[in-house]
């Protein structure tokens, strides 16, 4: 037993070394803190095969995760108050390299799970129903644009660097997910697949964006070349009216954005050990047809030449309206009001855990994630992920305790520290009580860059989790 303990942990370090750092894509804000649980049903939400054990049946009242990840923390603006002047100064030039080191990444994803049920037939058949809101969305400054602000450009003719593809998105849209999970009696393995059900709510994305610039060799003026791509749909959405103006118009209409994804898992155990993966959200997503328009340069690439600002006129309003206008009158739009696919990110997961007695349990996860998903048409879809390590407590299924850590590289900035923790409380073992803080970087509140909260209620029919497949 001992040697396959060390295995296992010689194993599971190696990975999330050799992985971790390895990798040029930015990392998860997201531990993944539950799915190695003895008996949350979040563990089956990332992965259909992971019906809990200890159920024979479950109700999730409104549960609700967020997750916020940020490119910087509170203590790194460097503010700072001169108590003389009664002032407070801030260093633009510091922060500017600071976007540039972190790559300018902003994301956030809620999940509002409004009702969620689960239950068995005999201990191998599992279904679960669920339904709610999610939304997802990322912003990403070009990072050529910051060292541009710092370094300048000199005589180099450039295409700027962008932070990521797609460079900004927002999506939010409501499911319905039915699924279902089977224990083979031949061999330990467990299949599970959920189909999701999805309506669009709003869409706005710039999923092309490319700029060149060029300096002539007298440097005496810029120019910047710049095409792009953009999509906007649902309640809320972007347009260009008859004049050519850029507005932005709402329709409280019920949305009928309907698409479909869906989820595939698979679980093999033998005594102690539990190995699973799952892919989630395969498919093309929503089919935005309630206002959709696809935004473009009206006359093709959009040119725009730069020869330096008087700084005898700086201070005019009326110069800088001038500067505006022509800016405008360059970047014209075109809108083609066309119907188009989209879908949210598509997840992957690989964990290996051991167990021990039901009481202590260390796992391994690794969670990828393509942002755009596997069928993207627009721009290229960055595969992101993460290592994590956790370590799961359960006191005779009335309290777990979790604590998580994952190894995870962006790029050039590598971070061996981003831990999280949870709880779940479950008296009488019929009711769980849960709240967690995951990947937050860093145990102070100034400090931190990224968080993923959890919390909620869930019902619980529990059942001897031993024997499992005694009928």
């Amino acid at each position: 037993m001992k040697k396959n303990i060390r295995i296992f942990s010689i194993v599971m370090i190696l990975s999330l070394l050799f992985v971790g750092k390895q990798s040029s894509a930015q990392s998860l804000s997201d531990n993944g803190i539950f799915y190695h649980s003895f008996s949350s049903p979040w563990s089956a939400s990332l992965n259909p095969a992971l019906f809990p054990t200890s159920a024979s049946w479950y109700i999730t009242l409104p549960r609700t995760n967020f997750e916020l990840s940020l490119p910087f923390s509170y203590s790194e603006l460097g503010l700072r108050y001169d108590k003389t002047q009664q002032v407070t100064y801030f260093n633009v030039t510091d922060f500017i390299k600071l976007l540039n080191t972190r790559h300018c990444r902003f994301s956030m994803t809620t999940d509002a799970n409004i009702l969620g049920l689960g239950f068995s037939i005999g201990r191998r058949l599992h279904f679960t129903l669920d339904a709610g809101v999610k939304s997802n969305g990322l912003v990403s400054v070009p990072i050529e644009i910051t060292r541009l602000l710092t370094e300048g450009n000199l005589t180099e003719n450039k295409q700027l660097e962008l932070g990521t593809s797609p460079l900004a998105d927002f999506m939010a849209y409501g499911y319905a997910s039915a699924g279902m999970s089977y224990n083979l009696s031949s061999i330990p393995l467990t299949l599970g697949v959920r189909f999701n059900m999805l309506d669009g709510i709003v869409l706005a994305s710039v999923d092309n964006l490319t700029l060149n610039l060029i300096t002539p060799p007298d440097t005496s003026s810029l120019k910047l070349i710049a095409d792009y791509t953009a999509h906007s749909a649902g309640m809320a959405y972007a347009r260009v009216d008859s004049n050519g103006n850029f507005a932005v118009d709402t329709d409280f209409s019920f949305p009928m954005n309907l698409g479909y994804t869906v989820d595939f898992g698979a679980k093999f155990s033998i005594p102690g050990f539990d190995f699973s993966v799952s892919l989630l959200n395969f498919g093309t997503g929503i089919r935005w047809t309630q206002n959709p328009n696809v935004i473009t340069p009206k006359n093709g690439k959009v040119t725009i030449d730069f020869d330096g600002i008087d700084l005898d006129h700086i201070t005019s309003t009326e110069k800088l309206q001038s500067y505006a206008d022509s800016l405008l009158h360059l970047a014209e739009f075109s809108s083609k009001n066309s119907s188009f696919h989209y879908a949210p990110p598509t997840k992957l997961y690989v964990g290996a855990s051991f167990s021990l007695l039901r009481t202590l349990r260390i796992g391994y996860l690794f969670h990828g994630e393509w942002e755009g998903g596997l069928f993207n048409n627009f721009s290229s879809s960055p595969f992101r992920f993460n290592n994590t390590i956790s370590l799961h407590l359960n006191v005779l299924d009335w309290l777990e305790l979790s604590i998580a850590n994952s190894v995870s590289k962006s790029r050039d900035l590598f971070v061996p520290f981003n831990p999280g923790f949870s709880i779940s409380f479950n008296p009488s073992r019929t009711m769980q009580l849960y709240a967690a803080v995951d990947y937050t970087n860093a145990f102070s509140v100034t400090k931190m860059r990224a968080a993923h909260v959890y919390f909620g209620i869930n019902i619980y029919g529990y059942r001897n989790p031993h024997n499992q497949y005694d009928d």
